[in-house]
């Protein structure tokens, strides 16, 4: 009896499921194709004919896995950022901070992979908050001064550590952000 295809959408989502198993299980350094070959029931030369590097197959596991992601308009700054992470939330399958914490590592020891998390993961997180940090900046709710980079950084950081904790996005709206944006109120 053969193999279903890498080509059938089902049997593609088994193996970037894998892929991210073992992301989050061993890190970027210890991760190898033989790991995600056994786990996804797989020949190393599947995976290496279609993804000539783990950067790439990790990449477009991470890709396929993006949740739908929502640009909300609720009327202020700490309700966009609820939205928006609720959106990153639900349903999450997969060890977010393993995956997370993964990424950092490979990508301070690959540059390809800083480069394609760069461009293809990190600004498809990042997008949606800067909109809502520029909504916020034009209703006076942050100063124009405020690093958006960093504070962007600070909400993802924050969400992805404690993804696991029971009513991290309320804490950090209405623990963090909206004694901050107190402090920053401009009209």
């Amino acid at each position: 009896m053969g193999r279903t295809p890498l080509d059938t959408p089902a049997r593609l989502q088994e193996v970037f499921a894998a892929v991210l198993g073992v992301l989050a299980e061993v890190g970027y350094a210890r991760f190898n194709m033989d790991l995600v070959a056994g786990r996804a029931r797989v020949s190393k030369a599947s995976l290496y004919q279609r993804w000539p590097s783990k950067a790439r197959l990790i990449t477009e596991a991470l890709k396929a896995n993006l949740p739908d992601l929502p640009q909300p308009d609720e009327g202020t700054f700490a309700e966009d950022v609820r939205q928006i992470l609720r959106s990153w939330g639900e349903p999450m399958p997969f060890d977010t901070a393993g995956i997370f914490l993964g990424l950092l590592e490979g990508s301070r020891q690959d540059a390809d992979l800083a480069c394609l998390r760069a461009e293809h993961i990190d600004r498809a997180y990042t997008v949606h908050l800067q909109i809502a940090v520029d909504r916020a900046k034009a209703r006076g709710e942050l100063p124009d001064g405020l690093d958006a980079d960093i504070l962007i950084t600070a909400l993802i950081s924050t969400f992805v550590l404690r993804s696991e904790e029971p009513g991290v996005i309320d804490g950090i709206v209405d623990g963090l952000l909206r004694p901050l944006i107190g402090t920053f109120r401009t009209k």
